[in-house]
């Protein structure tokens, strides 16, 4: 696991301007070398699992609210992170709603499958 101090920041474009990112460091974004790099590691000793992507010029890994209020920091703090690449599964549970929907359009399925994980999750859970 690569660690390191950082401090969350905001995003700075809508709709990202609602979003606390934490910006991972240029040599280990160069050593990663993707635009999307499933990651998990702990941020201020909480554990997380997310998903580095590029926005705003820089590799960066949305921390979600209630991460932050468990670890209990904010938008300017510094944190200490450590990640590392994500290799394990990530399964989406879709429901049956979701399935009969799919059965039903196959084209919409294809879209759906061709969705990032964290998007293909979102909506799974949206429904």
């Amino acid at each position: 696991m690569k660690g390191f101090r950082t401090s969350l920041v905001a995003g700075s474009k809508p709709p990202y301007d609602s979003w606390t990112f934490l910006i991972v460091p240029p040599e280990l974004a160069t050593e990663w070398g993707h635009d999307r790099v499933p990651v998990r590691g702990t941020r201020s000793g909480t554990p997380f699992r997310g998903t580095a992507a590029r926005g705003e010029g820089q590799l960066r890994i949305p921390i979600p609210q209630d991460l932050r209020e468990r670890a209990g920091a904010a938008i300017g703090d510094s944190v200490d992170v450590a990640i590392e690449r994500d290799k394990s599964p990530r399964p989406v549970r879709i429901p049956d709603e979701l399935r009969t929907v799919f059965s039903n359009q196959p084209d919409v399925a294809r879209v759906y499958d061709k969705l990032p994980p964290s998007l293909r999750r979102a909506w799974a859970e949206y429904v």
